[in-house]
């Protein structure tokens, strides 16, 4: 009987931390409704999908929306869909595997229009596997709230 490979997640996370607290950010989701491409992008309560991209290395340095300084170093990311602070996992849909990542900026609202999410910092991208061309079709579930970054 032949098995399928093993996808082994980037980081340990527990489904019943899942909540019906809801994290979607209503005042970003009316001023960029006529933005959101719904054939690509699908929003629930607290679960959206459609497709994550990754920073530059140029906004190393920069400030965030939430006033913190970036760094491609830390596990956070950009969404204009959720509220600031939430912590997210965001799952790769085609190999299963997620990271775990605070939401700490937000992204131009024409990238609603592409399909695109999330922005990810260059070390979660890499623990999704995102391919050269720089986007994938992911999941995103909110888990909680948080001013501080998920470790590594």
């Amino acid at each position: 009987m032949l098995q399928s490979p093993m996808v082994a997640p980037a980081q340990k996370i527990y489904p019943n931390t899942l909540t019906n607290a809801n994290y979607l950010d209503s005042v970003n989701m009316k001023r960029y409704k006529k933005w959101i491409d719904t054939s690509r992008i699908h929003i629930e309560l607290n679960r959206i999908t459609g497709i994550a991209s990754f920073y530059s290395r140029s906004f190393d340095g920069t400030l965030t929306a939430n006033g913190e300084t970036f760094s491609n170093q830390k596990l956070t990311a950009a969404c204009n869909l959720f509220k600031l602070n939430t912590i997210v996992r965001v799952t790769n849909l085609r190999t299963g595997s997620y990271v775990v990542v605070r939401i700490n900026d937000r992204m131009h609202p024409k990238m609603l229009q592409k399909g695109r999410i999330i922005d990810l910092s260059q070390v979660a991208s890499k623990k999704l596997i995102i391919n050269s061309k720089g986007v994938i079709k992911v999941a995103i579930e909110a888990i909680g709230y948080s001013k501080t970054t998920p470790k590594t």
